[in-house]
């Protein structure tokens, strides 16, 4: 018998639907009480039947959302992720989504409870841009839900998104360009400063050159690869490919960044001599004291 209906109480109907039998040759059973009418009951006797019939998964996932996560995490998005951001995303997951939502039943997350969670992060003061964030994490771990067939639908896709509004990237004036670099001039990181202003290179960018990326006498510095630091502690850093392959390039340098390294090389020389063999050599242009890279954040 593929389904039955058997009465609990007053408007109380347990469904019961035939799964086979498992590797001890015992019968499998998918059980959902339904609250109403014996009538109500053959309703979603008959649906879920159907969907059996299509091939669909009708068996409920046990697990907690925050199970699913840690699955998700390990099997789908840390094998196809660079290494900064599949750590951006635990972290995000970890802030905002476990906490709320984390002891849910996967099968029994609702579109409410997701738009819940929303509103609550707009309560607390957040962007639209990190709900939106956190919405495209989890709604992408939904999917593949979805597609491993441990739920039907994804949950996430019927949600409601907060207006975001975008701002107008302002750069600094010519004016502004020079008080700064007045401001930072005599300090030992002067150099990175006028580097970063006329290259327009990303921060994990020329924190990772290495002064064979730079000729001094063509002018020129060439990207080759990007520092990435991970926000778990005492994981440290690495290097890793660029973000793009047009990341890969080749910047002309004006002569006075090329004299600004220059007196750099010379400075990093009698900073590397003071200090002796405690200096970490990677071969890095811009560095602490000791030569170790330099943490953006």
């Amino acid at each position: 018998m593929a389904g039955q209906i058997i009465k609990r109480g007053d408007k109380r109907w347990l469904v019961r639907i035939f799964q086979g039998r498992d590797e001890n040759g015992k019968r499998r059973y998918v059980n959902k009480t339904i609250r109403g009418t014996k009538k109500n009951a053959e309703s979603y006797l008959t649906a879920k039947l159907r969907d059996k019939d299509l091939g669909i998964n009708i068996e409920p996932a046990a697990q907690s959302l925050n199970t699913y996560l840690d699955k998700w995490l390990d099997a789908a998005a840390k094998p196809r992720l660079r290494t900064r951001t599949f750590d951006d995303y635990t972290s995000l997951l970890r802030r905002y989504v476990r906490d709320p939502l984390g002891a849910i039943r996967l099968s029994d997350l609702r579109p409410v409870d997701i738009q819940r969670l929303y509103r609550s992060m707009q309560d607390d003061g957040l962007s639209p841009r990190v709900i939106r964030y956190t919405h495209a994490v989890l709604s992408s771990a939904l999917k593949q839900a979805v597609k491993w067939e441990m739920i039907f639908r994804n949950p996430a896709a019927v949600v409601d998104l907060p207006r975001q509004s975008r701002k107008e990237m302002r750069a600094m004036t010519p004016d502004e360009a020079s008080a700064f670099l007045a401001a930072v001039i005599d300090t030992r990181v002067s150099a990175l400063f006028i580097f970063a202003l006329t290259t327009g290179m990303r921060p994990q960018e020329y924190l990772a050159l290495k002064w064979s990326d730079i000729d001094l006498n063509k002018g020129t510095a060439t990207v080759r690869r990007a520092i990435v630091w991970s926000q778990k502690k005492g994981v440290g850093w690495h290097f890793d490919e660029p973000k793009t392959s047009r990341s890969r390039r080749t910047i002309p340098l004006p002569t006075s960044t090329v004299k600004a390294l220059i007196e750099h090389r010379r400075r990093q020389g009698e900073e590397r001599l003071r200090v002796g063999s405690e200096w970490q050599d990677h071969g890095l242009a811009f560095t602490t004291k000791l030569g170790n890279p330099i943490n953006q954040s």
